[in-house]
């Protein structure tokens, strides 16, 4: 299959619950739901609880409606504002905002956020004051300068971004451009926060393959490093067991201080 046949997230519709069940839920592979829900959430809780990540607004740039990562940091900001590509998935999200019936089951990540809070009960406390911190869902447009024109967001304390950015662009030229595009909705001193995934090519959901970036440890440095980030956390950790529905070798985590405007 030639570039040109592939689909993108950015660009082409999908079942969005197929998604989360691939990659965010207990129905997908067990490497999977290790590295896209209970490794991140680990990690990001780790951090959190050192007391420097905190402020009044976080935006959050992810591939899906996946929530599990906002669990652990949720508490530590005013308001969230959620931008996404794909209107299926914005869709999907506000389901689970409503309360809808046929909303996604979220349970899983619930009962890995109170394990890692230590204490028991209260599943539909932490999804309640998730709920309460999402002020706006936005749609975002990659074709624009700024990403969420018309509407203009007050400048982040913390921007996080889970798998979307391997998602999103289809060469590293396109990454560089986006990339400045979403550092630009960030304060100069504000947080990145990075989850992605290194050499991965393609993932397939219900017989359709998607492209996906594939780009290494030396890319992602290089960029945080020329757009002037302090790099304060930089994880990799080997993926265990291959699938035969997504072809990523290695996960990242990162944390980056934003020195100034670009």
């Amino acid at each position: 299959m030639s570039s040109t046949d592939l689909k993108y997230y950015h660009e082409h519709d999908f079942e969005s619950k197929h998604f989360l069940d691939a990659f965010f839920s207990p129905k997908a592979d067990e490497c999977i739901i290790k590295d896209g829900v209970e490794n991140s959430m680990n990690c990001l809780q780790k951090e959190l609880i050192t007391g420097h990540i905190h402020g009044d607004m976080l935006i959050d740039i992810s591939a899906g409606p996946n929530i599990s990562h906002l669990m652990p940091i949720c508490k530590f900001f005013k308001e969230i504002t959620v931008l996404e590509f794909n209107d299926l998935c914005i869709t999907e999200l506000k389901k689970w905002l409503n309360s809808h019936e046929e909303a996604y089951d979220w349970s899983h990540a619930s009962n890995r956020m109170l394990n890692l809070e230590e204490r028991s009960g209260g599943k539909q406390a932490i999804e309640e004051l998730l709920k309460s911190k999402i002020k706006r869902v936005l749609k975002c447009d990659l074709s624009k300068d700024s990403l969420t024109d018309p509407i203009v967001l007050p400048k982040a304390d913390c921007i996080i971004s889970a798998w979307a950015m391997e998602a999103i662009n289809k060469d590293k030229n396109d990454y560089i451009i986006n990339f400045r595009k979403i550092s630009s909705l960030l304060k100069p001193g504000g947080r990145l926060i990075l989850f992605g995934s290194f050499n991965v090519s393609y993932y397939i959901l219900a017989g359709h393959k998607y492209g996906s970036l594939t780009y290494d440890e030396e890319f992602l440095r290089k960029v945080l490093k020329d757009e002037e980030y302090i790099t304060e956390v930089f994880q990799v950790k080997d993926r265990e067991t291959p699938t035969d529905y997504v072809d990523y070798e290695k996960t990242v985590f990162v944390i980056a201080l934003k020195q100034r405007e670009g």
